[in-house]
């Protein structure tokens, strides 16, 4: 899971950690507690929607950061990742990058 977590980590430049939303590759992804929507690019704009609530967890709308949340709850970077191809490819080829499987 730790390696999940690297590869937002490796992707969400540091100037943005605060935001509630990024782009990795061409795809966005926003946390709207109790949920991550992940956007993909156009002209479709395929995306998927992930609940990520948890019982004790209550999130205002714009207040928490997307990255803040994943680290605090990496759980939820490999459902991330494995939700949507264009993240799963650009997580494949981090991996490869780092030389694991």
């Amino acid at each position: 899971m730790k390696k999940h977590v690297s590869f937002f980590e490796k992707h969400i430049k540091p100037k943005f950690r605060k935001d509630t939303n990024t782009v990795i590759g061409e795809t966005m992804i926003a946390l709207a507690y109790p949920s991550l929507i992940i956007i993909g690019p156009p002209p479709f704009f395929e995306d998927a929607v992930i609940d990520v609530k948890k019982e004790g967890l209550n999130i205002e709308p714009d207040k928490y950061s997307l990255f803040q949340f994943l680290v605090e709850n990496p759980e939820f970077c490999k459902i991330a990742i494995e939700s949507y191809s264009g993240l799963f490819k650009l997580w494949h080829e981090f991996i490869s990058a780092e030389g694991d499987d």
